[in-house]
């Protein structure tokens, strides 16, 4: 009996695992700040990766100001998005740039040489506490973190990048 109790209790802790909450735990969060953070974390992708040859894939669905800024920020840097559409995470949907449909197009599996895009998860934690926020991107292992302070009406940097692979 003891074998099959620590089992369940593998399980239940693997499972808790995969859950783990993503998005934005701000209340009310505000446009501005979210957009001075989108732009932010978005310069900081471009640093770190190709624009041209890069797909993000969303790990979670998107329903706060910041990750809105942050998938049209990308989109506007030339990154493929591809997002989530429900919260279960079990459907995708790709839209190309900022149109809400996908064109019929013939699709040649013939690569003629020409590079594959990274596909790369995404994923982000945003948090707040008084006036410091926390800034947690996540793309496939490698970690970016960076603290924000809000002060007079605006949010400004709070510390360097961290990076953690």
């Amino acid at each position: 009996m003891r074998p099959n109790s620590l089992i369940i209790i593998f399980l239940l802790l693997l499972g808790g695992c995969a859950t783990q909450p993503y998005g934005s735990f701000i209340q009310n969060p505000s446009t501005i700040y979210s957009k001075v953070m989108a732009d932010e974390v978005t310069a900081q992708i471009v640093r770190l990766y190709r624009a041209a040859n890069t797909q993000f894939n969303l790990r979670h669905a998107v329903n706060d100001p910041f990750g809105h800024a942050l998938i049209e920020n990308l989109r506007l840097e030339g990154f493929a998005v591809q997002e989530r559409i429900n919260s279960d995470n079990s459907l995708f949907v790709s839209r190309i740039l900022m149109g809400d449909s996908i064109p019929d197009i013939a699709i040649n599996h013939e690569t003629d040489g020409a590079s594959q895009p990274a596909r790369l998860a995404l994923s982000y934690i945003i948090d707040q506490s008084g006036d410091l926020y926390h800034v947690n991107i996540t793309i496939d292992d490698t970690r970016l973190s960076r603290a924000f302070v809000a002060q007079a009406d605006s949010v400004h940097p709070a510390g360097l990048w961290v990076r953690k692979e």
